[in-house]
């Protein structure tokens, strides 16, 4: 009896295991980066890609590239310092709709902006406001209007402040002022006429310089009294 009940238990065992690596495997924050799965890396990758070079400024190296799937434009890059490195791109999708955009703002070599649409429109976007390598700014679009803005104040990955969007302006900001993961204060502003924070304008449709990052961090109403 004791040999069988050895047996019924390793069997469980057994099975519990893969349970709990599939478990585990779900433990990555899903608010800290945007849906990979919603970019295809490949579009824009220039050994996968039929690849068009352009030296818009006549200096013998190429400031724009523009790949493609046989005639079909996947993705275009362009240089705007002309140091050889790619400060803005577009990924299409076969239609030609805008798939997912990425910038360099301040030229060091790592994109502050990811912006990802669905059928040409814009569903989410996330920024690098301080040019520390890390993203601290999240937006939630629907139906191409802005409906959400998580914001990470302290660079400690976790979102401290969230924002309501309505008609281009904000309506509510709820505050965690001492980053414990809990919600100190809420300011709201049902006429949408708070000054705490400016709609970020959204990267150019065309490949124009950018001068500098499209949204900067709200600064914290002071604490009431």
């Amino acid at each position: 009896m004791a040999k069988r009940s050895s047996v019924i238990w390793i069997a469980a065992v057994a099975l519990a295991v893969p349970a709990c690596k599939g478990k585990k495997g779900d433990t990555t924050p899903k608010n800290s980066s945007t849906d990979t799965s919603k970019i295809d890396a490949s579009l824009c990758d220039e050994g996968k890609r039929r690849v068009e070079t352009f030296d818009l400024n006549k200096d013998g190296k190429p400031d724009l590239w523009k790949l493609f799937d046989g005639t079909t434009l996947t993705c275009r890059q362009d240089d705007f310092d002309h140091d050889g490195r790619k400060d803005f791109l577009i990924a299409y999708d076969p239609a030609g709709n805008i798939l997912y955009k990425k910038a360099d703002f301040d030229y060091d070599g790592r994109f502050d902006m990811t912006e990802v649409f669905e059928n040409g429109v814009i569903t989410e976007a996330e920024r690098d406001t301080d040019f520390d390598g890390k993203f601290d700014v999240k937006e939630v679009y629907v139906g191409g209007q802005l409906n959400s803005v998580r914001r990470d104040r302290n660079g400690d990955n976790r979102p401290d402040q969230w924002e309501q969007w309505n008609d281009g302006a904000v309506t509510s900001i709820t505050y965690d002022d001492d980053y414990d993961g809990k919600v100190d204060r809420r300011d709201d502003n049902p006429n949408g006429t708070a000054p705490q924070a400016q709609a970020p304008a959204p990267a150019p449709t065309t490949a124009t310089p950018p001068v500098t990052a499209p949204a900067t961090p709200a600064q914290p109403a002071p604490a009431k009294p």
